[in-house]
């Protein structure tokens, strides 16, 4: 198995289990290839778009925002697409 099999980000996951995905391969790439990346801003967006997730609770399905639940699952699918992302862009420096 490669190491880029190891990150994954799926439609089942969590978006915990998304970024510790990104969070991690982000820090291996990082430490281990002297590439050219703003890893500073990548780290920032994940950042960002985490605390989102944890503003509306979209693991724990309590938000009091008055977004629909509908509307909290079309935000969550949109996280994790972030996410996967994030994680293909940064598998093309370990390959």
């Amino acid at each position: 198995m490669s190491v880029a099999d190891l990150f994954d980000v799926g439609d089942g996951d969590t978006v915990w289990d998304a970024w510790l995905a990104a969070v991690n391969l982000l820090d291996m790439v990082e430490r281990t290839h002297k590439v050219e990346y703003d890893f500073e801003d990548a780290r920032k967006k994940i950042a960002d778009v985490c605390a989102m997730a944890d503003r509306h609770g979209i693991d724990k399905r309590k938000c009091g925002c008055g977004l629909s639940d509908a509307e909290h699952s079309i935000l969550k699918r949109k996280i994790l697409k972030f996410y996967r992302l994030q994680v293909s862009n940064l598998k093309h420096f370990v390959y």
